[in-house]
């Protein structure tokens, strides 16, 4: 099913988490995106970041207003399958019994230092029996294009590491393009673009509580830690607005 113009399948936080570690156990290569509003908003406007999200082969719907706008459209959805959720369930043990074993991690983008610090948390969390991931690998590349962070180099680096799971936290667009561009050189099964989890993994910035996420305030909590991205909520913000009376419309139209 669309919304707003991008694809999202029908499953909820159980499924993914199944199909990944299915994804990991058969080595099979899976791009996973996590569409939320401000890919939603972005996608209008910028043809390859769309289609960065038709190419995946798993997209989950990261974000309560993307719940709305399908609800609004007559085709809801199951439930919010917000990326971070969906890591931390794999985290966990989900999978565990598909498995048999810890899942490997890559971390690839974040502020300097993050995705090392990552890195070791799950490590820690492993020794002591509390998790059911390795962190096997970390790069913080910087601010460079696309191309300055593909170089062999670096992609050698990610698949020697033997990881099963790629996480790319570069901002939405250029995550998204970096995985595209590169996705054919690499040899790691699951690949995302899941920009907060590194920070998240790390502790340098804090989730919100349950409560603020099933409530869809998850976007308030987040400019609270981390106020430069309240010109980015403010923004989405209105074209939510936009987004849904076109979706009213074209129930109306349909019905």
């Amino acid at each position: 099913m669309t919304v707003a113009g991008l694809p999202f399948d029908v499953v909820d936080t159980a499924a993914a988490a199944a199909a990944l570690s299915r994804a990991v156990r058969d080595g099979q290569r899976l791009f996973l995106s996590t569409p939320n509003l401000n890919f939603l908003v972005a996608a209008q406007a910028d043809a390859a970041f769309a289609e960065s999200v038709h190419a995946s082969d798993l997209s989950v719907a990261d974000g309560m207003p993307v719940l709305w706008l399908a609800r609004l459209q007559g085709t809801p959805l199951p439930e919010r399958v917000a990326g971070s959720t969906l890591f931390d369930e794999l985290r966990c043990g989900a999978g565990r019994a598909v498995l048999g074993r810890p899942i490997k991690v890559y971390f690839f983008g974040g502020p300097p230092g993050v995705a090392q610090k990552a890195c070791d948390v799950l490590n820690a969390e492993h020794a002591q029996g509390r998790g059911h991931m390795l962190g096997v690998g970390a790069q913080s590349p910087g601010f460079g294009s696309v191309e300055e962070m593909s170089d062999s180099a670096v992609i050698d680096a990610i698949n020697a590491s033997g990881a099963d799971f790629l996480v790319v936290a570069l901002g939405a667009k250029k995550g998204q393009a970096w995985i595209m561009h590169n996705r054919g050189r690499l040899t790691i099964p699951v690949v995302s673009h899941l920009g907060a989890v590194v920070n998240f993994v790390a502790g340098t910035v804090q989730r919100a509580p349950l409560a603020w996420q099933r409530l869809g305030l998850e976007w308030l909590w987040r400019i609270r830690q981390e106020p430069q991205l309240f010109k980015r909520y403010w923004s989405d913000g209105w074209a939510l607005l936009r987004l849904v009376g076109q979706a009213v419309a074209r129930r109306k139209g349909t019905g």
